[in-house]
């Protein structure tokens, strides 16, 4: 599935995902992003190996280690191993990905079907349920995160989602077709982070299914959708107490 894309995780974004302290939510959005992105796989090796590097650097009992015959173990050796251990291929499983994840490994929309990443064909195996949107945007919702709203996202081919910012961050992963608004245009596999310092539009004239995560409700700043906002901070809440 590994495909050439114009937008990443940025690099402390991905050390702290390889550290594991980023919600389960945006978790996911990144381990489905590695699945395209080559660039960020070895990237996150890279950091990976730096990170265990650092954890056996810190402790003093492997520090005061010997080998057996004696000579201290040093740091440079243990580069050496965890290089070597992060470049090699992995083994491929004998099980087909099919078999491994289920039916759910193709999302099913109205005019097409969208072969998914592992672990979002994981999160979806139980089935989703869409709902239908003003604009041509229809969303499905995965109870994944307490924290953070997780959902499959279609637009229509032709449709365009209200103008609006975030009181949080939002991130949008694209799964299948296309999709662009005022800071760019985005194809499957590019990982877009916007926070509360960016208002946009989003349209797509081919079609698009993305993936996206929100810790905190949309801000819609035009047209009739405003007057949804005071309702949003209560939906929000109200389904993220449902996960």
């Amino acid at each position: 599935m590994t495909t050439q894309n114009n937008y990443h995780p940025a690099e402390d974004l991905l050390r702290t995902f390889c550290q594991g302290q980023l919600s389960t939510g945006m978790s996911v959005a990144i381990s489905a992003h590695l699945e395209y992105c080559g660039d960020c796989r070895s990237a996150s090796g890279r950091i990976n190996a730096e990170l265990a590097s650092e954890w056996l650097a810190s402790d003093p009992v492997l520090q005061g280690s010997k080998t057996a015959g004696g000579k201290a173990f040093e740091s440079t050796d243990t580069e050496a191993m965890l290089v070597n251990i992060t470049s090699r291929p992995q083994i491929k499983s004998s099980i087909s990905s099919d078999s491994a994840i289920g039916a759910q490994a193709e999302l099913h929309m109205h005019e097409r079907s969208v072969r998914l990443p592992r672990i979002l064909a994981k999160a979806a195996e139980k089935g989703v349920v869409w709902r239908k949107l003003a604009g041509g945007i229809n969303t499905a919702r995965l109870g994944l995160d307490r924290d953070a709203q997780c959902d499959f996202m279609y637009m229509t081919p032709g449709s365009q989602a209200p103008s609006h910012t975030h009181r949080g961050v939002e991130v949008t992963l694209v799964l299948d077709g296309t999709f662009e608004d005022e800071l760019g245009a985005y194809k499957p596999g590019d990982f877009i982070l916007r926070h509360s310092s960016q208002t946009h539009t989003p349209r797509s004239d081919e079609g698009c299914l993305c993936y996206s995560v929100l810790d905190n409700p949309l801000l819609f700043t035009s047209g009739w959708s405003r007057l949804l906002n005071p309702f949003q901070r209560y939906f929000f809440n109200r389904q993220l107490h449902q996960a």
